[in-house]
């Protein structure tokens, strides 16, 4: 792959490591055992699907970080 793919990647799995923070921040705050509130609560109300949206979220900012890591330094300048 050459340099341009890589940044581009880096990119998009940035945005939509934001979007997905975005969604657990929503979820965290938002949601209760009975559904959505419009009430920001200060406790989880589903802890365990909060923990695996933002464990996603992680996963897309690290693959973001190695990526234009990968672009920066191994791909061959064009």
């Amino acid at each position: 792959m050459n340099r341009q793919k890589w940044l581009k990647l880096a990119l998009i799995s940035l945005v939509i490591a934001v979007i997905v923070l975005a969604l657990d921040y929503v979820l965290f705050h938002y949601v209760t055992d009975t559904g959505f509130t419009s009430v920001k609560q200060e406790e989880a109300g589903k802890p365990f699907v909060t923990d695996l949206v933002g464990t996603f979220g992680v996963l897309f900012v690290f693959l973001s970080a190695v990526s234009l890591v990968m672009g920066l330094m191994f791909a061959p300048k064009e």
